[in-house]
């Protein structure tokens, strides 16, 4: 515990600072370096790290894809542009598995590109939604729900829990848990929405915000499930030993990805979701 608390300070140390300003290229820095984590952690998982013209250069759309955001590239055009730099990169990692002689198996190289596509597009989403209006307050909400279904999750199922939810991919959630994370994180979500409001001139769509809490929270619980997982098949505990006690980037932010999925989805609908007004 004590080494999860050291972690967490030093960690706030660096990166609230890079979240302040992240409106500026200290959010570009910080998505890149998300990113670039995730290709080292995933390739160390599937075992193809050190196949070197396989991984190395993916580090290159690590990169690549935040400074797009920056210089506005994709400010209107997230979606499309990232479905080409991830088209490239699906041709590219099955054009390695197609020459390995066998060295590079499928399930491997499809693996590598699923998590690619989860890290990249979730690292990006959150990037990309501190460029909108009250941007900030969005990237803030997707770290909230998800940390607070998680919290409220684990005390949930140490009070109530009696069924586990799936024991073969995480042993120790429960259904219970499960529950009472979802219903605090809703309300939390709501009650920050009434903060945002009292503080801000902003009016809260508490509908929109309760319909967010509520997918964000359940996507946020099957983000936590998809990297765990991937970690059961490979056999390991954690992605990396980048953050002493928490492990690595992804076994930190696997469920603010699935969050931000949801929140980028419905904030590119067609007719206008809007948090905040």
């Amino acid at each position: 515990m004590k080494t999860r608390v050291i972690t967490a300070l030093v960690g706030l140390c660096v990166f609230l600072p890079l979240l302040i300003f992240s409106h500026t290229y200290a959010g570009c820095f910080l998505a890149q370096l998300l990113c670039l984590f995730a290709v080292y952690e995933i390739t160390g998982a599937t075992g193809l790290r050190k196949k070197w013209h396989l991984s190395l250069p993916l580090y290159l759309p690590a990169i690549g894809l935040p400074l797009l955001i920056f210089f506005e590239a994709t400010r209107d055009h997230f979606f499309e542009y990232s479905a080409l730099v991830f088209a490239l990169i699906a041709f590219y990692i099955m054009t390695c598995a197609v020459f390995s002689r066998g060295k590079i198996k499928p399930t491997d190289a499809s693996v590598l590109f699923t998590m690619l596509f989860y890290s990249f597009i979730g690292f990006n989403a959150i990037y990309f939604l501190r460029h909108q209006p009250m941007g900030g307050y969005l990237v803030a909400l997707l770290f909230l729900t998800p940390w607070a279904t998680d919290i409220f999750a684990y005390f949930s199922g140490r009070l109530f829990g009696k069924h586990k939810l799936i024991p073969d991919v995480s042993p120790k959630k429960t259904v219970e848990g499960a529950i009472g994370g979802f219903v605090m994180a809703t309300v939390i979500t709501v009650l920050y929405g009434l903060f945002v409001g009292l503080f801000t001139s902003a009016t809260p769509n508490y509908l929109l915000l309760i319909l967010a809490g509520v997918l964000m929270s359940l996507f946020s619980m099957v983000g936590d499930l998809v990297a765990s997982l991937v970690k059961r098949h490979y056999g390991i505990k954690d992605y990396s030993r980048l953050l002493p006690g928490h492990g690595g980037v992804l076994d930190r932010f696997d469920s603010n990805l699935a969050a931000a999925y949801i929140l980028i989805i419905l904030y590119e609908l067609p007719f206008g979701f809007s948090l905040f007004h």
